[in-house]
């Protein structure tokens, strides 16, 4: 049986395809406009609810994966 965390992290990653289509579209964004957008997504498809901290945490992740840059308080993908 998953742990709580192993569930969340789950949760989180369903969004990622969403994370990389919108800053493949808008080149970069800051976390509160990430967050904004997966919210509104969110209350449309399934109510998964996550806190900015949440959010800001699973993208740092992603910045030491080296799948995301974070610079000038914007996340870029890779180029």
């Amino acid at each position: 049986m998953a742990s709580a965390s192993d569930q969340r992290e789950e949760e989180l990653q369903v969004f990622w395809s969403y994370i990389v289509g919108m800053l493949t579209n808008l080149d970069s964004l800051p976390l509160d406009r990430i967050h904004q957008m997966l919210k509104l997504f969110a209350s449309h498809g399934g109510g998964i609810e996550f806190t900015q901290d949440e959010l800001k945490n699973f993208l740092q992740r992603k910045v030491r994966e080296h799948k995301l840059m974070y610079t000038g308080g914007v996340y870029q993908l890779y180029k």
